[in-house]
């Protein structure tokens, strides 16, 4: 082994010794017809200058050529030096860049890589790490009604999700009264777990579950990882139409966490639902949760209204209290709805929470609480507080809009199982309502007085809307937009 090295360490100084020999050597010559001594020193320049050799420029084992080839590291994050339309790059050297059909933005790994920017738009196919996908002729309006479509294919089996930051976009709204995107939209997957999207989502982003299938292949071809379509769907050539969204294709250490499909990391934010805009109205068929991860020093999370008329999913069930709170006058305003047969379970989007007459007479504490948490003695024994977000188990609702059994199927759902006893404004013994609809995300206060805490872990807001079903009103169907703190556990 010692004999190898030593041999390839003579070689290499033999190499390096023929090579300044040869460049280096003062040539004489005798001119024929003059007799005179010619100087050859300037030929020698010349091949230092056109770079002869090994090591030179252009020789055989050039640095240049072999930096160019060099492993630059794990293909980290960087910040392209020149202007361009993506707003970040990779780190690879100079022959993966161009391989890659990237382009060159400055310099990165001490020199020894280059960033390498992504992007793309209609027909392309994605095999990085990140890239950035943009309207056709962005940043102009585009108002085409074809199909753009791009093919998403994971990097390598440790990629688990897809992250898309929604840093532009903004496309057909959808019906104003269904809540249906039924002429532009966008679709990423396929199958059941499929994602639509449409109106304005700018700021918006979601994390989606690649998927690990492998595609059917001819006998002797390798096997191949199926590639995600996203696809955006265009009715009608008069919508102006423009987007760029941030693709980021995640490992599973910086994934979000199980049914996330929005996965905040900031001590504080907003979580807004999807199209949520002045003139919007919130999307039919959503059902997926806005978690928020639990950073060290924290133990619970405060939830509060972006302004008095950032909440507006559904009529509100109490007009009367709505507006003796001083909140906002669009908050009385009610529609006309449907008589409800509660033995059946209401479907569609918007649809109005309904109270039990509240005439009766009010039933006594301990069966307040008992009902809440059986609510018939034909549920099972077997009770969780976690049962409160799902349908097995309907909430019961208590305070100033009145008591009794409440449902909406379009709502957000807070958990809030440290608050079942809370007391409520009329100092009698209530108990927390998980599940918020209507016009005010606190029933019977103003919006500077509105604030919804838990320490339920994982934080999460989940949302639940129905499927399409005609409303009168889009403008009590916004959606809604919350700002959430998370709070020390000193407090």
């Amino acid at each position: 082994m010692l004999t190898n090295r030593i041999g390839c360490l003579v070689f290499v100084c033999l190499m390096l010794s023929c090579d300044a020999l040869k460049n280096n050597k003062f040539k004489r010559k005798v001119d024929i017809r003059t007799n005179n001594l010619v100087n050859k020193t300037s030929d020698s320049k010349n091949l230092t200058e056109n770079g002869r050799g090994f090591l030179y420029p252009a020789g055989l084992f050039s640095l240049g050529k072999v930096l160019n080839f060099f492993p630059v590291g794990d293909e980290r994050e960087c910040k392209p030096s020149t202007f361009t339309i993506a707003g970040a790059g990779i780190c690879l050297n100079p022959y993966d860049c161009r391989q890659r059909d990237g382009k060159a933005s400055g310099d990165c790994a001490h020199g020894l890589g280059v960033c390498c920017v992504f992007e793309v738009s209609c027909g392309a196919t994605v095999q990085n790490n990140l890239t950035y996908f943009m309207s056709p002729r962005f940043p102009e309006l585009w108002s085409g009604d074809e199909n753009c479509t791009i093919h998403i294919e994971r990097t390598h089996a440790g990629i688990m999700q897809l992250r898309i930051d929604f840093l532009h976009f903004t496309i057909g709204q959808p019906n104003r009264t269904t809540g249906a995107c039924d002429e532009d939209v966008m679709v990423l997957g396929e199958g059941d777990s499929n994602f639509t999207l449409c109106g304005q989502n700018h700021g918006q982003h979601v994390y989606y579950n690649l998927p690990s299938t492998v595609e059917s292949r001819e006998a002797g071809e390798l096997p191949n990882i199926k590639s995600t379509p996203l696809v955006i769907r265009m009715r009608g050539s008069d919508m102006p139409r423009i987007w760029l969204m941030r693709l980021a294709q995640m490992p599973l250490a910086h994934s979000s966490p199980h049914n996330c499909l929005q996965y905040h990391i900031d001590n504080n934010g907003t979580i807004k639902t999807f199209n949520f805009a002045s003139n919007g109205r919130h999307l039919a068929s959503q059902e997926y949760r806005a978690c928020v991860r639990r950073n060290l020093g924290f133990c619970s999370v405060r939830y509060t209204p972006c302004d008095s008329r950032s909440f507006r999913i559904g009529p509100d069930p109490n007009p009367g209290a709505a507006s003796n709170s001083g909140s906002d006058p669009a908050v009385g305003s009610t529609e006309p709805t449907m008589p409800v047969n509660d033995s059946e379970e209401e479907e569609g989007s918007g649809a109005e929470p309904q109270i039990i007459d509240s005439s009766s007479t009010r039933p006594g504490i301990v069966s307040r609480i008992w009902g809440y948490i059986w609510g018939s003695s034909q549920r099972s024994w077997h009770w969780s507080p976690y049962l409160q977000h799902q349908d097995v188990l309907h909430y019961y609702g208590y305070g100033p809009a009145g008591f009794g059994r409440r449902r909406c199927t379009d709502r957000i759902t807070i958990p809030c199982e440290n608050e079942y006893f809370l007391p409520s404004p009329s100092w009698s013994m209530g108990v927390c309502d998980p599940h918020r609809c209507g016009s005010s995300l606190c029933a019977g206060s103003s919006g500077s007085d509105c604030l919804v805490e838990s320490s339920v872990t994982p934080f999460a807001v989940s949302v639940h809307f129905g499927p399409p079903t005609p409303k009168q009103n889009p403008d009590l169907n916004l959606g809604a937009c919350l700002r959430y703190q998370q709070l020390p556990c000193e407090t």
